[in-house]
């Protein structure tokens, strides 16, 4: 009896610790659904216009985010503003205008863990400032929770000269809609 036993204990153990087909990892938390910034967040237009590429204005603005899941691993980000602030002078910009902020931007997240880098397409440019075509660039860094995504953006095109706009480092800060 006891060989009977030990036998059906191996077929067990062999056939028991198989290789089950399971799907591919996705994030812990769930991303997809509407986000909003709960609190209008500084944003800084930013430009070498002068030399030194440095921040020439601000301005308080509230987004909302529509997260969707594209695959295992990244989400397409739709961006609409809610509300925004008149700008605030804090530099010169030599007499160049603003880059465009026009809604709604189309972003990916590329998801690593509980972070995701935030990544937009754009027109890509050589050192002489020739257009290259259009390529995806990093722009920002986001950290999330099930509830609280937080992190930061800094996007810059440079055809003739470099302008974006930024955020302070964790002050970009979105909360859960649904």
């Amino acid at each position: 009896m006891k060989p009977f036993i030990l036998y059906l204990f191996i077929v067990f153990l062999f056939f028991g610790c198989a290789k089950s087909s399971s799907p591919a990892l996705t994030p812990a938390r769930k991303l997809a659904g509407n986000w909003t910034t709960p609190n209008a967040v500084t944003f800084y237009y930013c430009s070498d216009g002068c030399g030194a590429y440095s921040r020439y204005s601000s301005f308080n603005m509230k987004v909302n985010w529509v997260i969707s899941e594209l695959g295992d691993s990244s989400v397409n980000i739709t961006e609409t503003m809610v509300s925004s602030s008149a700008q605030t002078i804090i530099g010169s910009n030599c007499g160049l205008g603003d880059p465009p902020l026009t809604f709604p931007m189309q972003f990916v997240g590329v998801i690593g863990g509980s972070r995701f880098a935030l990544d937009e397409q754009q027109m890509l440019y050589s050192n002489s400032g020739a257009a290259l075509g259009l390529g995806n660039v990093r722009i920002g860094i986001f950290s999330f929770t099930t509830d609280v995504i937080t992190g930061y953006v800094i996007e810059t095109d440079c055809p003739a000269y470099c302008s974006g706009y930024e955020t302070d480092s964790t002050t970009f800060i979105l909360t859960r809609v649904n």
